[in-house]
């Protein structure tokens, strides 16, 4: 008897990316100052990966359960730590979170600033299969 899964096994497999659209949001502000975001269009490419960084960078790991463990960031370990602190950590932590998007293939920290006692920023070049973007942000400490 042949086994129809030894057949199957010799083919090649393909793997393809599924396109990477997402919606994109537009801020408006009323004339009472409140501000409120409405879906405006479908983003691909490098802006549907800038919107996925800034989603995963401004929702901390493990206090949501609605994502899994692998989504989010983990800067609450930085309150209340020293700048040096964050300068020998922060790559780390920040490749540990977006390395779950499979489009990025590379990150690098670029710099790091203490603008204020009490905050953080750091500033990444992120490559992607897209190409190549910087990306920054702040945190509290």
């Amino acid at each position: 008897m042949i086994n129809p899964l030894r057949n199957s096994l010799a083919r090649p497999i393909i793997v393809r990316h599924k396109p990477s659209r997402v919606f994109g949001y537009i801020s408006v502000v009323d004339h009472y100052g409140e501000e409120t975001s409405h879906l405006d269009s479908e983003l691909d490419g490098m802006e549907a990966i800038r919107q996925s960084i800034f989603h995963i960078v401004n929702t901390e790991r493990f206090m949501y359960p609605i994502y899994d463990d692998s989504w989010g960031i983990e800067l609450e370990q930085f309150v209340g730590n020293t700048y040096n602190f964050f300068r020998v950590k922060i790559e780390q932590v920040f490749q540990d979170a977006i390395y779950q998007d499979d489009r990025i293939r590379n990150v690098k920290l670029i710099r790091t600033e203490n603008p204020q006692p009490n905050v953080a920023f750091a500033e990444f070049e992120i490559e992607t299969i897209y190409g190549r973007m910087r990306e920054g942000f702040e945190t509290i400490l």
